[in-house]
């Protein structure tokens, strides 16, 4: 439990902008509840660090200047590095605590140097704007040519790679920007969606990742792959990597995803996918 924090003119919707009342405006009672998840997760491994990545928070009722919140957090899932919390928020107006939000937040367990490490170089990732499609689909497609050694036109895929637009429309393309400058992209698909090959029911897939030749060697791709399973919100995660690309397969593994021989698949006679899932 945190709190109880007083309600102030600094805390209401009026001052931060997110409505015109002066009462506890929604984005302060999101922080007061995320304080209560750090304060609930406090055996992370040493070296490590937990971040917030989805909140989801039904604001039901409003808390007037000077009521007295107090928050409470409690883990209902745990998977990996991956925590999901059941959260509550209570006020002191009327008889007794009274309930004025509840939800869940979920938080991921990182390694707080490589977390500092990637913060500070400003690698930022984020869902795609139209704008940066174009050049999103160029960048997988010279991505794929210099790692797979693709050569052209000649089978039509090089057209497939570089549609990051038409993805764009049915599926979620992430680019990661480092420093401003776009250095990678990778789509997120649902079962059943256009381009979806191996998810089921329930899981997550990705596909066309790539990172610019240029930033290889930086972490990108991890990021790329960690951003992922932050936006699966704990369902399986599933990705097919072609048979003799053990970079990919490396990182995969040490990110928690481990092979699944029994789903490899063949999109054309002389091409083997290896399936891998997380977790």
């Amino acid at each position: 439990m945190t709190g109880p924090y007083v309600v102030s003119a600094a805390d209401t919707a009026a001052a931060l902008g997110s409505g015109d009342v002066t009462v506890l405006a929604t984005p302060r009672l999101v922080a007061w509840l995320e304080a209560a998840t750090v304060e609930a997760c406090r055996d992370v491994p040493d070296g490590c660090t937990s971040v917030g990545t989805r909140v989801d928070i039904e604001h039901l009722l409003a808390s007037p200047l000077g009521a007295a919140v107090t928050t409470q957090a409690r883990i209902a899932h745990r998977d990996g590095r991956l925590l999901r919390f059941e959260v509550t928020a209570f006020h002191d107006i009327g008889d007794g605590p009274v309930l004025v939000a509840q939800g869940t937040v979920t938080r991921v367990v990182v390694d707080r140097e490589r977390f500092a490490q990637r913060s500070a170089a400003t690698l930022v990732i984020r869902t795609a704007l139209p704008a940066e499609w174009d050049e999103a689909g160029d960048l997988c497609a010279t991505a794929y040519a210099a790692g797979y050694g693709l050569s052209g036109d000649e089978d039509g895929y090089i057209d497939v790679l570089r549609d990051a637009a038409g993805r764009a429309a049915h599926a979620d393309v992430l680019v990661a920007l480092d420093e401003g400058r776009l250095a990678g992209t990778v789509t997120i698909l649902r079962p059943g969606e256009r381009m979806s090959e191996l998810a089921e029911a329930g899981e997550v897939e990705f596909r066309f990742m790539a990172v610019a030749p240029e930033a290889w060697g930086r972490g990108i791709g991890r990021a790329l792959v960690e951003a992922v399973l932050a936006r699966a919100g704990g369902a399986p995660v599933v990705c097919s990597v072609i048979e003799g690309n053990e970079p990919a397969a490396r990182l995969y593994a040490s990110c928690g995803f481990a092979p699944v021989p029994a789903r490899d698949w063949r999109p054309v006679p002389e091409i083997l996918l290896r399936a891998y899932r997380h977790p």
